[in-house]
């Protein structure tokens, strides 16, 4: 039944991991062609703006460059008058307006007798009114205006499609371009009927001075709109507007191109998950299999002391033979116990293995240890502690032969107080500890400095590194010192060349284990090694 549940639960986080990949895609495109569409809307709104802007420096620079016109009229002024208005594109007529608000003369010549215009009344600077009816002129346009020191005026026509003519952008069936002008709310628009706003949902500040705007209208559509104010003429502002329809017009055939390839993507993800839980499953059932019908064997690594040339003990490691005759790697079977937690059950099995099959050789040497790896899982409680007990306490291994390794590349907690406390309560038998692949796991420093330790052990990475260019090969000499200030014993892991053994050797590490002494051996061929090799050389 656990089982089912497992495959079950496996089976429906695949279908949500193959989800994922689709779900992220089309998000991916949303967000894309959200991100698109506003800054084409603000791209379209500042040019309008930029173009607007121009258009009326010029005319009013035009109307500066006139600040000599006198209000005699002469011939002269006509003639600067009709030039420059013929010369400015956008221009239609020129006039000039006395301090006592009469139009004296325009482009076309002296307005005798002189008539009020109907325009609003004056403000320093520039400014542009309207539009208006020009009654002198039977003209119906806009009208930009200058006023000097001595309160007259000069004031150009402009037709209202001259503004109209920069609006025209392609925004959809829905969308819209218009200039307003803030002070009175009067459109430019180029089509004739923009749609009145019925509400703001929200405002931000966009980039480079620009607003946007979630607004819905009257005519029941909603709209993202952009709004910049022109460059030296402060409350008039190009606006665009577009419906979610030009929005997201390119998000559908984005979308079914990024969710084919999430699809794909995800019915892969879904296979190797499968395929992998299916794995996963199956060899954590013969794990524990195999577990129950003792099909695993004791390996032991020689450990060799540097110094002395002899053979000091081993690190003993569970190998697995697989009925079938495959040799099933450590790597792959050691995370997958510790993950279901079957390590307890190994590490119990590992020790009445010793029990048995090491005891006579280290009660016949009392110089030998044993090292056995414990996960971090050891240390979430005291059982480690029992277990140990109950199997060694009345065997002839004495607790000093023992060396348990903790791996840096499995995370105990250093706040931890109970794993503290088991291994205080393990160097109080008199048994070591050892922190294992040093350098490879999550917190190296935290844990020498957080927890009692007697070794150091040298992971392979960086013992390979020596003799060579490698950026870690300085690490080595850097480990050596350190662990030697903190009064630890170095193991050095991975010895496969003389070169590295006795570069080792020179630099004071107490041990070694590799392949250059011998690969992992059952029992017997372990006790003969020890006999062998400290028998010639304590001969």
């Amino acid at each position: 039944m656990k089982r089912k549940l497992i495959i079950l639960l496996a089976s429906m986080l695949a279908v949500l991991a193959g989800l994922a990949p689709v779900s992220i895609a089309i998000w991916l495109a949303y967000q894309t062609t959200l991100s698109n569409a506003e800054s084409s809307l603000r791209n379209i709104a500042q040019s309008i703006a930029a173009d607007t802007s121009k258009m009326l420096q010029d005319v009013d620079e035009a109307l500066v460059a006139l600040s000599g016109l006198s209000y005699d009229c002469t011939p002269d002024d006509i003639a600067a008058m009709n030039t420059m208005a013929y010369d400015i594109p956008e221009i239609s007529d020129i006039g000039l307006i006395r301090p006592d608000r009469k139009l004296v003369c325009t482009s076309w010549g002296v307005v005798d007798p002189p008539l009020e215009p109907d325009l609003p009344p004056p403000v320093q600077g520039f400014r542009l009114v309207g539009p208006l009816e020009i009654k002198l002129m039977q003209r119906y346009g806009l009208v930009a205006l200058r006023q000097w020191p001595d309160g007259s005026e000069i004031g150009a026509l402009i037709h209202p499609s001259v503004l109209i003519g920069h609006l025209g952008a392609d925004l959809g069936e829905y969308g819209f371009a218009v200039l307003i002008r803030r002070e009175d709310n009067h459109l430019f628009a180029r089509q004739g009927n923009v749609p009145e706003m019925e509400m703001v949902a929200s405002q931000t500040e966009a980039e480079e001075g620009a607003t946007q705007l979630r607004a819905h209208f009257r005519d029941g559509i909603e709209r993202t709109l952009v709004a910049v104010e022109l460059e030296g003429y402060p409350g008039i502002y190009s606006v665009t507007a577009a419906s979610d329809s030009w929005i997201l017009h390119d998000w559908i055939r984005m979308a079914m191109i990024l969710g084919a390839i999430g699809l794909g993507t995800s019915v892969i993800l879904l296979l190797l998950v499968l395929t992998i839980m299916r794995r996963r499953l199956s060899l954590q059932g013969e794990l524990q299999r195999s577990l129950q019908k003792n099909e695993f064997e004791v390996r032991y690594q020689p450990v060799m002391d540097l110094q002395a040339s002899r053979c000091v003990g081993a690190e003993a490691l569970i190998n697995w033979a697989h009925p079938d005759g495959r040799q099933v790697r450590p790597d792959l079977f050691i995370p997958l116990a510790e993950d279901t937690g079957l390590i307890k059950p190994m590490t119990e099995w590992l020790m009445k293995q010793l029990r048995n099959e090491i005891a006579g050789l280290l009660a016949e040497d009392r110089s030998l240890h044993i090292a056995i790896n414990l996960s971090p899982c050891h240390f979430e409680n005291n059982r480690i502690l029992k277990m140990s007990s109950q199997i060694f306490g009345n065997s002839t291994i004495l607790p000093e032969q023992i060396i348990y390794e903790i791996t840096e590349r499995g995370l105990i907690k250093e706040n931890s107080g109970i794993a503290r406390d088991v291994m205080k309560r393990l160097r109080e038998r008199k048994s070591h500890i050892a922190l294992d692949d040093f350098g490879t796991g999550y917190s190296s420093l935290s844990y020498i400095s957080s927890f009692p330790l007697d070794y150091l052990k040298i992971d392979k990475s960086f013992v390979e590194s020596i003799g060579t260019d490698a950026l870690t090969a300085g690490l080595v000499d850097s480990i050596i010192d350190m662990a030697k200030r903190l009064e630890l014993r170095i193991i050095a892991e991975g010895v496969e060349t003389r070169e590295q053994a006795d570069y080792l050797r020179q630099h004071g590490v107490d041990y070694a284990q590799g392949w250059y002494y011998s690969k992992s051996i059952p029992i017997e061929p372990f006790i003969e090694f020890v006999r062998a090799y400290n028998g010639s050389h304590d001969g």
